[in-house]
């Protein structure tokens, strides 16, 4: 471990650090993907766990999986109708009427996938939690054995039954010593950036390298958009949301810098502008990816750009002040060279 200093810590370090390590917002299988799509919009998150449909024989509801707005992305735009009902919609103004991919199970999307969920104890070591998190781009982790007595992977009788929605919940609580009231916790990428941004002083070292060094470069294939060739892998005002989605799942990244004729970087294009997605916004999808922001009422991303003068240390002190996913870093004439995620910051101390 780079860090030297966080080798005595571990995955129950960081939970006590973020306090209220209960998952309070859950899915079942048999939601929809709407009903996910809904629930992460209006709590401004990009990760469900999942439970099974109805209660085991031990009267607990048994977690079966984790489900990211980016499964969801992938699995919509895959739909084969979706290109049909955003055509019939941009055409007629209104919805087909016809079923369409957001009355999907959860159920059937988890069964589209390749990977399955990240597990990992609360004994194990915050170098295992970051392996975790930068080699498999996983968002949220589940963590087991908080406390020996109960089994981690159910949610007790404690939680509420099923509403109308079908969201399952629970309780909110602190953690103390290892207890999870709901039995089920989690961790996000972004709650070990804020551990390690609490212990700041053992990690001095790192803070201090260049945000240039850190980032992840945006390769540029040749072209300029003014001459109306496309510079990979930007997208620029005129591509629509659709394809901004479609080109984000082909190279599997979670964001991408919009930009204008000149390519100055304008907002980004990310899975989290389609939580706010309804059946009969699905036309929205066809316009360019401004238009499609401003159909869905979405304000224009607050951005936070960098310089390649920033340091480690400012980038991470900047994503925890403006709750920020990620940081562009541009050039002096404000085109988009390079991204620095919370994985890439997490990477530094390995």
């Amino acid at each position: 471990m780079k860090a030297q200093a966080l080798e005595a810590y571990t995955v129950r370090d960081v939970l006590k650090s973020r306090g209220t390590p209960t998952l309070h917002y859950t899915v079942s299988e048999g939601n929809t993907v709407q009903d996910a799509l809904s629930l992460m919009y209006a709590h401004d998150i990009v990760s469900l766990p999942v439970f099974e449909r109805s209660k085991g024989a031990d009267g607990r509801y048994a977690f079966i999986d984790i489900v990211s707005l980016y499964d969801l992305r992938d699995y919509i735009t895959l739909a084969p109708g979706l290109e049909d009902e955003v055509q019939f919609q941009l055409l007629s103004g209104r919805a087909s009427g016809k079923p369409t991919v957001l009355q999907d199970s959860i159920e059937q999307v988890l069964r589209s996938r390749k990977h399955a969920a990240k597990v990992i104890s609360a004994d194990a070591s915050l170098e295992d939690l970051l392996t975790l998190f930068t080699n498999h781009g996983q968002h949220r982790v589940l963590v087991s054995n908080v406390f020996a007595e109960q089994q981690q992977q159910s949610v007790p009788d404690t939680a509420h039954e099923p509403e109308e929605t079908g969201y399952l919940g629970s309780r909110r609580s602190s953690f103390d010593e290892g207890e999870c009231e709901s039995g089920v916790c989690g961790l996000t990428q972004y709650d070990v950036v804020m551990f390690i941004q609490a212990h700041n002083h053992l990690v001095g070292a790192q803070l201090d390298m260049s945000a240039a060094a850190v980032a992840s470069p945006l390769a540029r294939l040749g072209g300029s958009v003014s001459s109306g060739e496309l510079l990979e892998p930007f997208l620029t005002i005129r591509d629509s949301a659709l394809t901004g989605l479609k080109r984000l799942r082909d190279i599997h990244t979670s964001a991408l810098p919009v930009v204008d004729y000149e390519g100055r970087l304008v907002t980004e294009a990310a899975g989290t502008a389609m939580r706010a997605l309804a059946e009969d916004k699905i036309g929205l999808l066809g316009k360019p990816i401004l238009a499609f922001m401003f159909g869905m009422h979405l304000p224009m991303a607050s951005l936070y750009i960098v310089s390649e003068r920033f340091t480690l240390g400012q980038v991470m002190a900047g994503l925890l002040r403006m709750n920020s996913r990620r940081a562009w870093l541009v050039d002096e004439g404000e085109r988009p060279v390079a991204v620095i995620t919370l994985t890439d910051v997490l990477r530094q101390f390995l």
